[in-house]
């Protein structure tokens, strides 16, 4: 054998008689021999191979499949970041953080009592991860266990709330006080030479207020999020009637009213709050309205009794929609889109929930009983009708689900598409589609 040739393997024979049960002799009896003890043989014959005895090595994923999976998630959260990122100031960081902190821990669950004695519709919203509401004596926050977050009293015998984002306004209406909350904390506690008659607040923190005017009709004043006034404007004839401001509160839409020869006539009015004078100006007439909204997508909404007053905030160039002869019943403001339900009857009776999304012609959904209030979470819509809860698909109409809202249910405040919470006379309670 040369002096570096290859071993000569082994051969082995397993035979697998030897191991079948019962074909092994103990030791010293011969081994049997007879027929029945035959069955079928087989004979495995295998090489033994050096290094056999090593285990195969474990898969690993190529450095190409982490690569993707890197830009896929940056790819997502860029996109994120880019569709929020009128939200994602760090101020509206901070507050979203304070929520989290100090919602933190596990409360005794759903129903929870109000505090104070009553709770307008208007006064109760989910927001930033908390339900909160407006009383006659408390602003309260409360977590999805139950857990109490906030509880901020005050002394406002017509408590009216305005929310965005995670910035509360809070003011009383027809008297001077009022308060600013972001997060769970309250930034400024101030009052008015003159009452107040409405107000508004963006996403940013800066926040508006109309007030009686001291030598004329009345006056709108927008504020920083410090509290020092960033614009002010006088109307001379017009009472303000409804105010709304964009996301960053650099433009402000202004709804107002005056009689004119025995006949009402609205008017919206558009500033930019870097310039003296408005930039546009529409009038309605015979049309009262009643509250107004800036659309994420930049369309501009004023919502009357007998039409809803629209226009792109970059034209400015106003239509109406009108109702047909039927009132409003409900109205829920939300992103890019407005909710309103319409009725052609007084007190009771179907309705119709209209979903405006731009300029277009809004989606119609009809509804068996009169819509007393509404509220919006993704891609769905809840009505609260009589005493049930239903819920929406706010794109093609079709009814998603429902459940029992109780007898006593004043509004509702979506918390997603499966979780809602019904505001009762006395109590705060949970529903789970």
């Amino acid at each position: 054998m040369a002096k570096h040739s290859k071993p000569e393997e082994k051969r082995k024979i397993i035979q697998l008689r030897d191991h079948l049960p019962g074909q092994q002799a103990a030791p010293g009896e011969p081994q049997a021999t007879s027929k029945e003890s035959e069955g079928p043989q087989a004979t495995l014959e295998y090489q033994e191979r050096p290094g056999a005895e090593k285990e195969k090595k474990a898969w690993q994923a190529p450095k190409a499949f982490y690569r993707v999976a890197v830009v896929l998630l940056v790819a997502v959260l860029g996109l994120a970041l880019w569709v929020n990122r009128e939200s994602l100031t760090p101020q509206n960081i901070w507050s979203w953080l304070q929520v989290q902190v100090t919602g933190d821990g596990t409360g005794d669950g759903f129903p929870v009592s109000i505090t104070g004695s009553q709770v307008t519709a208007g006064n109760f919203l989910f927001d930033n991860g908390s339900v909160v509401s407006l009383s006659d004596t408390s602003l309260t926050m409360v977590g999805t266990s139950g857990k109490e977050v906030l509880s901020l009293r005050h002394s406002f015998n017509q408590p009216i709330l305005k929310c965005a984002s995670g910035h509360y306004l809070l003011y009383n209406q027809e008297s001077t006080g009022y308060m600013v909350v972001s997060g769970t904390e309250k930034k400024l506690e101030r009052s008015t030479k003159q009452n107040i008659l409405t107000g508004a607040v963006s996403r940013n923190g800066r926040f508006a207020l109309a007030t009686q005017g001291e030598d004329g009709a009345s006056t709108l004043t927008v504020y920083l999020s410090t509290g020092e006034e960033q614009f002010t404007y006088h109307f001379a004839q017009d009472y303000i009637t409804a105010v709304a401001l964009n996301a960053d509160g650099t433009w402000a839409m202004v709804c107002t009213a005056r009689s004119q020869g025995g006949e009402l006539v609205s008017k919206v009015t558009v500033f930019d709050l870097n310039q003296e004078t408005p930039m546009g100006e529409y009038e309605s007439r015979g049309n009262l309205l009643m509250d107004a909204y800036w659309g994420d997508n930049g369309i501009l909404y004023a919502v009357g009794d007998i039409s809803l007053v629209r226009a792109r905030s970059s034209e400015l160039s106003f239509s109406e929609f009108s109702y047909e002869g039927r009132t409003p019943t409900a109205l829920r403001f939300t992103g890019s889109q407005v909710y309103l339900s319409i009725s052609a009857y007084e007190h009771a009776g179907p309705c119709t929930l209209l979903v405006f999304r731009d300029l277009e012609e809004p989606v119609e959904i009809p509804v068996e009983e009169r819509v007393q209030a509404l509220s919006v979470s993704g891609g769905s819509v809840g009505v609260l009708v009589s005493q049930q809860l239903i819920l929406f698909d706010s794109s093609t109409g079709k009814e998603l689900a429902r459940g029992d809202a109780g007898g006593d249910a004043k509004s509702i405040a979506l918390a997603s598409e499966s979780t809602a919470y019904v505001l009762g006379v006395s109590e705060i309670r949970k529903v789970q589609f």
